[in-house]
């Protein structure tokens, strides 16, 4: 005999009344392949939980079979793979392996890609932040005292204008 889960239960309902899987995806607006993973309870093959179960409540009128009992296996099922989770973390040394890579799959691998735009916007915005400080700066008059000495009547005094050259000394 097998195991009674959510998905077991529901089939079972559903197979007691002779209703087709087709007849409770017309009923329940669900496609067959989600009714069928349901019916096997693959919970990593599922939605997020909150639909699952909206699913088996769905799914649990469409065979006249109270939704209690099928939800109540379904936290079971989702209370053992919590616990799974958690003991696979707290073994020490143990790290999820990319099924990709076939690699311990790192915390915050997927950021780097953001990590590198934040990164390249950070240094826009400092260059930006220079350029804008480095004009004002140059944009200022010099202070008093700084530059040309002019004489009365706003004309440099003689001999201090810049690339004028002193007549030859005669003696």
């Amino acid at each position: 005999m097998e195991t009674a889960n959510f998905g077991s239960v529901l089939r079972q309902a559903r197979e007691r009344r002779s209703i087709s899987l087709a007849d409770v995806a017309k009923q329940t607006k669900l496609s067959q392949s989600s009714l069928q993973l349901l019916e096997q309870g693959r919970l990593d093959d599922l939605p997020p939980d909150v639909f699952v179960r909206g699913f088996i409540r769905s799914y649990a009128r469409s065979v006249g079979l109270r939704e209690t009992e099928p939800l109540g296996l379904f936290e079971q099922a989702l209370d053992a793979r919590r616990r799974a989770e958690q003991a696979l973390l707290n073994t020490p040394g143990a790290l999820p392996i990319d099924e990709g890579l076939g690699a311990p799959a790192g915390p915050g691998e997927d950021e780097s890609p953001r990590r590198g735009l934040g990164l390249a916007v950070f240094v826009i915005i400092v260059l930006l932040i220079a350029t804008i400080t480095l004009s004002i700066f140059l944009r200022q008059p010099p202070q008093s005292g700084e530059g040309l000495s002019m004489g009365e009547g706003g004309r440099a005094a003689p001999g201090l204008s810049l690339g004028a050259s002193r007549p030859p000394a005669h003696s």
